[in-house]
């Protein structure tokens, strides 16, 4: 079984009544819109996938903008991927949105997402401000948030926005470095500001395995060691190292190459990892050997040192362990052999 735990979900027509809002049209409401379904199950059979875990895409989730346009745009996302998962005879399953400038109205949406839409987790963007003034992960403006998901034993999904500085408007730097920096800072203040200390029971899935944190572990876990330099003691004191409160959080493997997933694997083990692909994506491009990037499965196939049950953990038993959703895939299972 293959299940993919980071995929988007696009439904346009909710993008095109946020923009009517924007530009002066305040009376229209922001409406469930059918997305690109047939997109995913068209790849999804092409590729053998068994199930994804969809989600928002995240430029349109307007964090950045008034609290009334972002809570209407959420209900709306949220209700669409509902019906999506209702529709798709067990191949979906969703990951809730949050209109996160209002973190009270965020609570909320995150109740009625899981208890009444059936949900099964929900997504972060860290940075709503989109330029880097917005709270970072330690701070107490998230608290809420945390507490929260683990009352309702749910793990987040840490996945940036686009960025709006103006030196990553061109070659799509505001996605590409938007993704990767987000996620590497989230990690960062996260762990260095103790937040699992707080939230022992906290769920932290971060997307596209986890930025620049596995290749840069070294320089991270060396402020957790005693200082050559100092006293003997960490430069920044936590309860464990850096790496320890790593290996407490799961990543996806939505890494276009064969090295950059077996150097994620290494660092935080493969219990700690989820297959994912965000197909269809910025990774349907294709690859010198005829594939697409985005053929994830590839490159953990080609990975010799895993054993053929971490592989199948990384497939699939991990996500259905984070999430809590074995029944369903067993039920999907009963719907597919009919």
């Amino acid at each position: 079984m293959i299940i993919d735990a980071h995929t988007h979900y696009h439904a346009n027509g909710i993008l095109a009544g946020v923009f009517t809002q924007l530009y002066g049209h305040n009376y229209a409401t922001i409406k469930p819109a059918k997305g690109d379904d047939d997109i995913h199950f068209h790849l999804m059979e092409e590729r053998g996938y068994d199930m994804q875990i969809v989600s928002q895409p995240p430029f349109p989730q307007i964090p950045d903008l008034p609290a009334s346009m972002g809570i209407a745009q959420v209900k709306a996302f949220n209700d669409s991927m509902a019906k999506a998962v209702e529709d798709s005879n067990g191949r979906f399953l969703a990951v809730a949105s949050l209109p996160l400038q209002d973190i009270p109205a965020s609570v909320k949406e995150m109740e009625r997402a899981i208890t009444k839409l059936g949900h099964i987790g929900a997504m972060l963007n860290p940075d709503i401000s989109r330029r880097g003034t917005g709270p970072t992960a330690e701070e107490e403006y998230w608290y809420p948030i945390y507490e929260a998901a683990c009352k309702l034993d749910i793990p987040l999904f840490i996945h940036p926005g686009s960025s709006a500085l103006p030196r990553h408007q061109r070659y799509s730097l505001a996605l590409h470095l938007g993704f990767l920096f987000g996620e590497t800072e989230f990690i960062t203040t996260f762990i260095f500001g103790r937040v699992f200390e707080k939230f022992p029971d906290l769920k932290i899935m971060v997307s596209h395995g986890g930025g620049a944190i596995p290749y840069q572990l070294g320089r991270f876990q060396a402020s957790t060691e005693p200082d050559l330099k100092g006293k003997g003691g960490p430069r920044i004191p936590i309860e464990g190292t850096f790496l320890s409160n790593l290996r407490k959080m799961y990543f996806d493997t939505c890494l276009y190459s064969k090295e950059g997933i077996e150097c994620l694997i290494k660092v935080v083990g493969p219990s700690q990892c989820l297959f994912g692909t965000e197909c269809p994506g910025m990774g349907m491009a294709l690859r010198p050997d005829g594939r697409s990037y985005d053929n994830v499965e590839d490159y953990i196939r080609a990975i010799d040192f895993l054993t053929e049950q971490q592989r199948q953990d990384i497939f699939a038993n991990n996500a259905i362990k984070l999430f809590k959703i074995k029944d369903r895939v067993k039920a999907k299972s009963a719907v597919a052999a009919q």
